[in-house]
């Protein structure tokens, strides 16, 4: 029986021209060596859309994998030692990895629910949303998904945001950072907004096949992204 994990990790990889097919190709050829990881208890290897990865066309440069991890302590022993995760790092340009401690989740992943919830705790707010959406209902729900982009840009609070998934346009998931809990839902819940209004049309008409929704404190950060660290600032 699936565990809620209580520490999660999501790693983002940017790879160069030369290096895209070998980062795709992991897709499929990480699988079985991940299933063997001491300690991961649920993990996704994902892709991610162009720009801040709300296009409808994918960003071949740019590759993540999340894990829900036993305790702090596998996660830290698999970025440190695994070879697995070693040979991403030789092969990625930059390597950008958030420690994220679950408060709250509801819905299912792949028929489960792999986050645990608590209390939340000091620092940022990382959150996840994620759905299979129905083919039928992909091309209104990405058109709405393209407002939101629109919507996201320079907004107060914001300080990193990702579209990512597992298959491109039906099994997707958004991800963002935020300096607070007031700064995202002042965007996430304001009356009109664009993201609340793709989810709400798209569940309304039954054009999800399974949906999760959670949130994080962001725990920790490693790595730079273009650079810095976009939540924990400059790298000194």
């Amino acid at each position: 029986m699936h565990a809620p994990s209580a520490h999660v990790t999501l790693s983002f990889f940017r790879y160069p021209w030369k290096e895209r097919r070998w980062a795709m190709a992991q897709m499929y050829r990480m699988q079985a060596p991940l299933k063997q990881v001491e300690g991961l208890t649920f993990f996704k290897l994902l892709g991610t859309g162009g720009g801040t990865g709300y296009s409808f066309w994918p960003d071949l440069g740019t590759w993540a994998l999340l894990g829900a991890w036993r305790d702090e302590q596998d996660a830290r022993v698999f970025h440190a030692t695994h070879s697995a995760h070693r040979e991403f790092l030789a092969h990625a340009d930059e390597v950008y990895t958030l420690h994220l401690r679950p408060y709250q989740s509801r819905g299912v992943w792949s028929g489960v629910n792999p986050f645990a919830s608590g209390t939340p705790g000091d620092g940022p707010l990382a959150v996840l949303t994620r759905a299979t959406i129905k083919p039928a209902f992909a091309l209104p729900f990405w058109w709405r998904v393209g407002r939101v982009a629109r919507s996201l840009q320079g907004r107060d609070g914001l300080l990193f945001t990702k579209g990512v998934g597992e298959r491109p346009w039906v099994e997707q998931a958004t991800f963002s950072v935020w300096r607070s809990t007031q700064d995202m839902q002042a965007f996430a819940h304001a009356r009109g907004a664009m993201h609340a209004e793709a989810i709400a049309r798209t569940r309304q008409s039954l054009g999800f096949r399974e949906e999760l929704y959670a949130r994080f404190t962001v725990i920790g950060t490693t790595g730079t992204w273009h650079g810095a660290d976009p939540v924990r600032g400059p790298k000194l």
